[in-house]
């Protein structure tokens, strides 16, 4: 328990962020390098102190697949940046398909051995960004429901496994929206095709099933929509204009009350939405020479003033 008045109160100095796009639109890149601080909009540096107190979990066929020739050759990013951390759960999520049974645990274990090994390893300001939720759900998914066959009612799940699965999500994002790192979920949303005579469009929803996928957006407390702006290059570099879209259209979004007021609508730079929410930041390959404030707000280092 945190005692403190209204003009003290800060929820967390740690990002506990949900940031969605739909598939291929390269939310890893996007991410990671943001966290590190090298896209080249990015003047104050990334969110972590240190590429080594970056954490990335991931689950997705190839998750970072380019990533390296991305940072160190279309960023210009030091070969330092890839020393960040990496866990690869990928063939720990296909394994679950070779299962023979219902209610398997051996995913959600491993999961929760490897958070228990970033928090043995967390130091400075450091960042956890897990790759992809949408594929770590679908693995818990398939490990309650086991097998298809005609043994299986309908896909497998019954009221007490979407009851499990409920838990198992909610355990796993406490576990991970610890106050010890910043926590940045990366999922995919689906956008149903329109329907009706007019063409309606509907509401776009996170790719998890049930909802679960609901439950867990209204319990982080960011969600930004990543966008891509597909050939448009930043100025003369290579890399493509992407920014955070603070007030999307999206049936599952709750932004938090700070948003309206801190944030614009189109934020390039994670380091910068960070600080103006009051987070902590660690402000790796700074270039500006300055250091952000509470507030977004920026002055010059001690040791050059």
């Amino acid at each position: 328990m945190i005692e403190s008045t209204a003009d003290e109160y800060q929820s967390s100095k740690y990002a506990k962020a949900l940031a969605v796009a739909e598939a291929k639109v390269g939310k890893s890149s996007y991410l990671i390098a943001s966290a590190l601080g090298v896209l080249p909009w990015q003047q104050y540096g990334g969110i972590v102190d240190s590429p080594r107190n970056l954490h990335v979990i991931t689950f997705d066929a190839n998750a970072l697949g380019g990533i390296a020739k991305f940072l160190t050759e279309t960023c210009g990013a030091p070969a330092e940046a890839l020393k960040f951390n990496v866990y690869n759960m990928q063939d720990d999520v296909r394994a679950v398909s070779k299962m023979g049974s219902d209610w398997d645990y051996t995913l959600y274990n491993t999961f929760n051995e490897v958070v228990n090994k970033v928090g043995s390893k967390a130091r400075g300001v450091p960042m956890v960004l897990v790759s992809s939720l949408t594929g770590l759900a679908q693995g818990l998914e398939r490990a309650l429901a086991g097998p298809p066959g005609v043994k299986a009612r309908g896909a497998g799940m019954d009221q007490s496994k979407w009851a499990a699965y409920a838990h198992w999500l909610s355990e796993i994002r406490n576990l991970v929206q610890q106050d010890d790192w910043h926590c940045w979920w990366e999922g995919h949303i689906y956008k149903p095709p329109a329907t009706g005579q007019n063409q309606e469009s509907r509401p776009e929803t996170l790719q998890i099933s049930g909802k679960s996928g609901q439950n867990f957006a209204y319990n982080v407390e960011q969600v930004f929509r990543i966008r891509r702006r597909f050939g448009l290059k930043y100025k003369t570099s290579r890399v493509e204009e992407t920014y955070l879209d603070t007030a999307p259209t999206l049936d599952f979004i709750s932004g938090g009350r700070s948003f309206t007021e801190s944030l614009k609508e189109k934020e390039a730079d994670p380091t910068t939405v960070s600080a103006k929410l009051g987070l902590k930041v660690g402000q790796w390959n700074n270039r500006s020479g300055k250091s952000l404030k509470a507030g977004g707000s920026s002055s010059k280092k001690r040791s050059q003033q």
